[in-house]
């Protein structure tokens, strides 16, 4: 009993997988209405901390071997190589503005795509298609390729 329960559930879930990716166009879809509002909501910013990084070197030396020659020939010298090494520390902290929340663009029609019943939808788009509805009269005809629905 189990098996098919199981069997089902795996069925349905491939059901609805396969709608929604059948549901998907590769080309941008166009929502056409009548102009009603647009809205910008500006982006939240705060200030915030880090740890700020300083890079700190130091420079050394090291004793380097060399050898040369085969069997009894073999003939060793030693050389003194300058180093210098970088690591990266902590020193203190630094403030920067840490951004909440991005900057939206958004319109709202209605009789979106002819259809007088959905008014008032919140759709939203780039900052150019916000700016060309904004130089628009309200209850204009107009034609957006929305990046998302909502606002």
């Amino acid at each position: 009993m189990r098996h098919h329960i199981r069997r089902t559930a795996l069925g349905a879930v491939v059901l609805v997988v396969a709608a929604a990716l059948g549901g998907c166009d590769s080309e941008p879809r166009k929502v056409s209405g009548l102009l009603d509002s647009t809205r910008r909501v500006p982006a939240v910013t705060r200030l915030a901390t880090r740890p700020h990084l300083v890079r700190r070197c130091h420079s050394g030396s090291e004793r380097v071997r060399h050898t040369s020659g085969h069997g009894s020939g073999k003939r060793t010298w030693y050389t003194t190589r300058s180093t210098t090494v970088c690591t990266k520390v902590r020193q203190g902290t630094e403030t920067y503005r840490r951004v909440i929340r991005q900057e939206r663009w958004c319109v709202m029609l209605d009789d979106v795509n002819g259809k007088r019943l959905r008014d008032r939808v919140w759709y939203r788009v780039s900052s150019k298609t916000y700016t060309d509805a904004r130089m628009l009269r309200y209850g204009s005809k107009v034609t957006i390729e929305p990046e998302r629905d909502g606002c």
